[in-house]
């Protein structure tokens, strides 16, 4: 499948929009402590929301962001996909599971 002049495979687009789904149930929950998928979505929102807003012009999330991402259960977070909340720029939130390695 193609994306943008890129190849990325199914494995990798299911991760990103996981991914996604994560960011969406973080910012929504606005709950201390709450967990989804293996993912504190306190540490979530807190170290990765300034690289995903929209207009951000930071060049990669930072150490923090992909610890909070290291742990997650992205086949229980592929259930969340298709929902974004205002605010966050989808595509650069798909690439944090590149971006972090």
């Amino acid at each position: 499948m193609a994306m943008a002049g890129r190849k990325v495979t199914t494995s990798n687009a299911g991760v990103a929009a996981a991914l996604v789904a994560l960011l969406v149930v973080a910012a929504a929950s606005g709950a201390a402590g709450y967990h989804v998928c293996n993912v504190d979505t306190d540490s979530l929102v807190n170290n990765c929301r300034s690289y995903c807003a929209v207009g951000s012009n930071e060049a990669s999330p930072s150490g923090a962001c992909c610890g909070a991402v290291r742990g997650a259960n992205f086949k229980c977070l592929c259930k969340y996909k298709g929902l974004l909340p205002k605010g966050i720029d989808a595509n650069r939130a798909m690439q944090i599971p590149a971006k972090c390695g």
